[in-house]
């Protein structure tokens, strides 16, 4: 169990800290601490988590830090061909290409967002 909480805390450690950073406009860092702690959390659900309200609680939260990922990657993939104005935090919807809101369930072409989805669903825990 000790190793549970290990993962567990690094896990959270590292999501914490991409929110200090995406608060600080270092999106770049954001980025990778979000995929980070995903991958942490996705080992934990995945070898560790004991009862299914811990799974889905986490796989909650990696559905959330996955979509701050995205809206991270699509802003600093358009900042590199033009500066823009900072990316937002909190949305009420899904957001399109041009930062539209959009009510559709379009799919991501991103292949890792694409790919850690799959491994959340995958688990069978998760209820999207």
């Amino acid at each position: 169990m000790a190793s549970t909480n290990t993962n567990l805390q690094k896990a959270i450690d590292l999501a914490s800290k991409a929110a200090q950073e995406d608060k600080a406009g270092n999106y770049e860092e954001a980025l990778q601490l979000y995929q980070n702690a995903v991958q942490y959390f996705l080992h934990v659900v995945k070898y560790e988590a004991q009862g299914d309200k811990a799974k889905q609680s986490i796989g909650t939260k990696c559905t959330e830090y996955l979509d701050r990922a995205e809206k991270l990657k699509e802003y600093l993939k358009k900042r590199e061909k033009k500066p823009q104005k900072p990316v937002k935090e909190e949305q009420s919807g899904p957001v399109d290409e041009k930062g539209n809101d959009s009510d559709g369930d379009a799919e991501s072409d991103d292949p890792e967002k694409k790919k850690l989805q799959n491994q959340l669903q995958g688990s069978h825990v998760f209820h999207f």
